[in-house]
């Protein structure tokens, strides 16, 4: 008799929005819904699949907590267990449902599955460890916080006391867990995922590197409650159809933030805020709050907001033949309930825009540089991975995010105009030497470039990967260019590196610098700072005309270690350059287009000299997100997500 296939996916319960709206009489009956995730059917007790293994011990109380299995007929057959706030056993499966979820969407817009940042360290045999599953931690302290912890490759979420005022629908001086906030979870899963694929975003560069790890990660949170398609007619309806209104689809966390001793309501809020006398005011783009806001969180939430106005300006551009319909052509809806026939057309318009824009933020990531992103790379790369997928703006997401971008007064550097045509970052061209070495050095690697696609596990390709990266750094051995040293600085060049010494770096600027020796105290202005390979991931993605596109991905950094005379101490800048790499995979591999941060711009070096050494806004947040000054400065996130 023939074996059944496994199904494709396993639908679990859970929150679709925080726990409270489940105490509501007005929302009780669409927060609880059905996550429909990839089924995975060698599933351990925990759960534990092959991304994530949930592991619910309870420090605080020294308690382990039995874990769901959801295998078992009795959980199985009612579609996992039943949700409640006082169960372990749904905090377990509500985080594997949110992290699976947030995984798939990814995986999707990404084009290849989801490997998992490697463990570092100081042997060199074990450089790069694979890590297998990261482990999730539904009572790991007992704090208002939640975070994502790289040196564990973990995500540990924290349950606290709720304040004793009454406030929204806690319950004054109850147990508030962050680990049945699906906003919480899939913001911290995409923080791990982050940095599995960009690393060097930890660090602490710019003003734009903690926000925007912050900040992505409340967009991805936001656009996927609007999977939920019963959440957003309800909303839709209660909002009059109208996105810009009050409702919950533009509110993170309000449970959270509600339960805070600070009483301020949802922890973040993308289309207003209510005032003093209770009144709800929609919030209006202020082009001077990229200039002005320079915590984290409010940067942060400042990406966010921009976001969430291009979807909603998408969403009034898509939806106005809608209502001059239902408003006999004036396009003013009547007052009063609007139909729940307009409400479904609406909603599914929102749905549809909202997982559109997702797939665009996600793929944005692999046409983003290497290290020391900015809001105005960010863009850039929105722009270009969007026109990568389709060649025409049907729709006008581009249109919706350069208007969104613009209204915040954010904008890249050294554009002569702010157009899609400006935004798209500059497709490759090499003149004949460096066309001819480049060329070469693709011939000998394509064997190894179509092996990454036949790949069967995450292991292997994690593997084969690191095999490539290696024979590639051999490739670029600066030695074997010996004989031909201008055509190799020139080719650098145009990858934003070099193979000069550092001393000739800056020019006639670095001889006022002291360079150090990697691994050592002593200064020296004679190395060539080593090429690293840093990354090669292939994606096989799908654009919107439904034809596919084959692509590989390469990050190549420098680093120099400077010393550097602050307040009469020596301390130790570490500074990096480099770029990425979008090739084409096709008979031929062709670069693309290179997305550059130039080792050599001084002005660049000045600006991470002066903001992690001299800007005091910077210095409080030393105190505040790392453990200790270190070079280069690196996010912890427990210490940001302190509230």
């Amino acid at each position: 008799m023939q074996k059944k296939p496994h199904p494709a996916y396993r639908r679990i319960r859970g929150y679709g929005l925080d726990p409270g709206f489940s105490t509501r009489l007005d929302t009780a009956g669409i927060n609880e819904v059905l996550y429909k995730i990839p089924f995975e059917p060698e599933l351990k007790s925990g759960p534990c699949g092959e991304y994530v293994e949930v592991v619910d011990y309870d420090p605080a109380s020294n308690c382990w907590y039995e874990p769901v299995d959801l295998n078992n007929v009795d959980v199985a057959s009612q579609l996992g267990v039943v949700a409640s706030e006082g169960d372990p056993q749904f905090h377990q499966q509500m985080v594997y449902a949110v992290a699976m979820k947030t995984i798939a969407h990814f995986e999707v817009a990404l084009g290849r599955k989801v490997i998992w940042s490697p463990r570092h360290h100081k042997e060199a045999d074990k450089d790069h460890e694979y890590v297998d599953k990261i482990r999730i931690y539904p009572h790991a302290l007992r704090e208002a916080n939640a975070y994502y912890d790289e040196s564990k490759k973990a995500l540990l979420f924290g349950y606290f006391q709720a304040a004793s005022q009454l406030r929204g629908t806690n319950y004054p001086g109850g147990i508030v867990f962050t680990c049945l906030s699906p906003d919480i979870v899939a913001h911290e899963m995409t923080h791990a995922i982050l940095d599995s694929i960009h690393h060097r975003y930890l660090e602490d560069t710019n003003p734009d590197v903690a926000a925007f790890h912050e900040g992505f990660s409340d967009i991805v949170a936001l656009l996927q409650r609007f999977t939920f398609i019963e959440i957003v007619e309800h909303q839709l309806y209660q909002a009059d159809g109208r996105i810009d209104n009050y409702t919950a689809l533009g509110e993170l966390a309000t449970q959270f933030g509600e339960a805070l001793e600070d009483n301020r309501g949802a922890l973040r809020s993308m289309i207003g805020k209510w005032n003093e006398d209770g009144k709800w005011l929609p919030l209006t783009p202020n082009p001077d709050d990229y200039h002005t806001m320079l915590e984290p969180h409010d940067r942060g939430a400042l990406l966010v907001a921009t976001i969430f106005d291009a979807f909603q300006r998408l969403f009034r551009n898509t939806t106005q033949d809608l209502l001059r319909i239902a408003s006999q052509g004036t396009g003013v809806l009547p007052s009063g309930r609007i139909s729940v026939d307009l409400v479904r057309r609406l909603a599914r318009e929102a749905q549809r825009i909202a997982e559109y824009l997702l797939q665009i933020c996600i793929r944005a990531l692999d046409y983003c540089p290497p290290n020391d992103i900015t809001f105005g790379d960010y863009l850039r790369a929105l722009i270009t991975a969007d026109l990568d997928a389709a060649a025409e703006d049907r729709g006008g997401y581009r249109l919706a995010l350069i208007e969104a971008f613009r209204a915040r007064g954010i904008f890249p550097e050294r554009l002569l105009t702010f157009s899609a045509a400006s935004l798209t970052w500059d497709t490759a061209h090499f003149p004949e030497p460096q066309d001819k070495v480049i060329k070469d050095i693709a011939t000998r690697l394509k064997p190894k470039i179509r092996e990454l696609r036949d790949c069967k596990t995450r292991k292997e390709l994690f593997e084969k990967s690191r095999d490539l990266r290696s024979g590639l750094h051999e490739e670029l051995d600066i030695r074997k260019f010996a004989g031909k040293p201008e055509a190799l600085e020139s080719l650098l060049n145009q990858l934003g590196l070099t193979s000069k010494p550092v001393s000739q770096l800056f020019g006639e600027k670095s001889k006022k610098l002291n360079f150090l020796k990697k691994g050592a105290k002593g200064l020296d202005n004679t190395q060539i700072p080593k090429i690293e390979v840093h990354m090669i991931r292939p994606a096989e993605r799908v654009n919107r005309d439904n034809t596919m596109i084959e692509q590989v991905l390469i990050s190549l950094t420098q680093s120099v270690h400077v010393e550097i005379d602050h307040d009469g101490k020596k301390q130790e800048m570490t500074f990096r350059g480099g770029c990425t790499l979008v090739l084409k995979a096709g008979a031929d591999i062709d670069i693309q287009y290179i997305v550059r941060k130039n080792l050599k711009s001084f002005e660049r070096f000045e600006r991470q000299r002066k903001y992690q050494f001299e800007d005091p806004d910077n210095a409080v947040a030393l105190t505040s997100t790392y453990d200790q000054p270190t070079s280069p400065a690196t996010l912890n996130f427990k210490h940001l997500h302190v509230h």
